[in-house]
């Protein structure tokens, strides 16, 4: 069985590298604004990671599991996204200051040979310390975090905001690798 990441993230791919797992990497063209915002979040990740596997499977051959993930930002019940620009990333890292927020991601595989499908998600609560203007602005012009839910990598120089966490590490990064095996042994017998 081949493997495919149906993902272009950087944090994704080595995530699932350093499994060692060999795979190919065919990104989504699926439309995501077609997944409502107004469900929980364990279900929007849910359904936006099938979305990914699932359409991805559908354009390629039989014989791959396609692996698809995606992973939001919640704060005060609402999903946040990446930012758009340097303003946007300021005020939800001032938000995140001296508080928690949890982390999402969903997890789907498809079997590419008979569309069985398998999903399910992870949930972290990441707790910041309290941060003052400099450092925030500093963070977001040395590092440019445009590309990340809620403008922060945990991986990476944001980690010295981080007091503590409640669940995943992985997941904050973006693919929670406990559940993903799980899965994969659970539900297509697979071991790695």
């Amino acid at each position: 069985m081949k493997f495919v990441l149906a993902s272009k993230s950087p944090r994704r791919k080595e995530l699932l590298k350093s499994l060692g797992v060999e795979f190919e990497i065919i990104e989504s063209s699926a439309d995501e604004s077609s997944i409502s915002k107004s469900v929980p979040p364990k279900v929007y990740v849910q359904e936006l990671a099938m979305l990914k596997s699932t359409s991805v499977a559908s354009e390629i051959g039989g014989g791959h599991l396609v692996i698809g993930a995606d992973t939001v930002v919640v704060a005060d019940g609402k999903i946040i996204g990446k930012p758009k620009d340097f303003n946007e990333a300021f005020s939800m890292l001032s938000s995140f200051s001296g508080t928690s927020h949890k982390v999402y991601s969903g997890i789907s595989v498809t079997d590419s040979s008979n569309g069985y499908t398998a999903t399910d998600y992870s949930e972290t609560e990441v707790f910041f310390n309290k941060l003052t203007d400099e450092e925030i602005k500093h963070y977001i012009n040395t590092y440019k975090p445009f590309d990340k839910a809620g403008a922060y990598g945990i991986q990476e120089y944001a980690s010295v905001f981080v007091e503590k966490i409640n669940g995943d590490f992985f997941n904050v990064v973006g693919l929670p690798l406990s559940k993903l095996y799980g899965l994969l042994k659970k539900e297509f017998d697979v071991v790695l």
